[in-house]
């Protein structure tokens, strides 16, 4: 091998290690950007949130943030809907699972719980920082989810008719059931542990609850 084919071969060498770093460089801002806006959006909602806090916060400048995301809308797309499309995923399988009888509300309640846990800044940021933007109705969307759910299991256990307040006051309970154990700093485990007991509760009221409408319906 002759002397220019050493000094291109280290040429090559150089400019494959700078691409590295560069490739580097920018998955690193992105990254900072994205944490630098969790922050931002949970602190101050998306409407407060501010594009110069955010680059601020994250060590760049708006033109490296405009280099990787289009505006502030796209930005928040890039934090909820991975964790949006998981979500849609968990729950399905959950209902699927339940609806079968291969799972108990307590194994459901566990595996929803976990996942939350994992995302928790952004379930946070989901309930109480997306006014005006297209995610404000995903929140409603989960409580009438949780609803049909609900349906879907008394028609199961063969009560056709449900009282709407009755499913209303149950959505209530079981989102403040989630929402008392995710606003505190519990370990995963801990969690887990709880949202199982929180699932063997609602299995034996919802047994009681069944027996009791059907006493109704034949006593009328």
């Amino acid at each position: 091998m002759g002397l220019d084919s050493c000094v291109l071969t280290e040429e090559l060498v150089y400019a494959n290690i700078t691409i590295v770093m560069v490739k580097e460089s920018v998955e690193n801002s992105r990254n900072n950007m994205i944490a630098a806006a969790k922050t931002e959006f949970l602190k101050n909602g998306y409407k407060g949130a501010g594009l110069r806090a955010i680059c601020k916060n994250a060590g760049v400048t708006t033109g490296a943030f405009y280099f990787q995301f289009e505006n502030k809308e796209k930005i928040l797309d890039e934090i909820l809907q991975p964790v949006l499309a998981l979500f849609n995923s968990v729950m399905a399988q959950i209902y699927k699972g339940e609806y079968e009888e291969e799972d108990s509300s307590a194994d459901g309640d566990e595996r929803m719980l976990e996942m939350i846990w994992t995302y928790k800044t952004e379930f946070q940021i989901l309930m109480a920082g997306v006014e005006g933007t297209k995610y404000e109705p995903v929140f409603r969307q989960f409580q009438e989810g949780l609803k049909n759910g609900f349906r879907m299991f008394f028609e199961k256990s063969g009560v056709s008719e449900v009282d709407p307040e009755l499913l209303d006051v149950l959505v209530q309970m079981r989102m403040e059931s989630y929402l008392a154990i995710i606003n505190k700093e519990y370990s995963l485990e801990e969690t887990k542990r709880l949202a199982r007991l929180i699932g063997e509760y609602c299995d034996a009221g919802f047994e009681a609850l069944i027996e009791k409408l059907k006493q109704n319906k034949v006593g009328k």
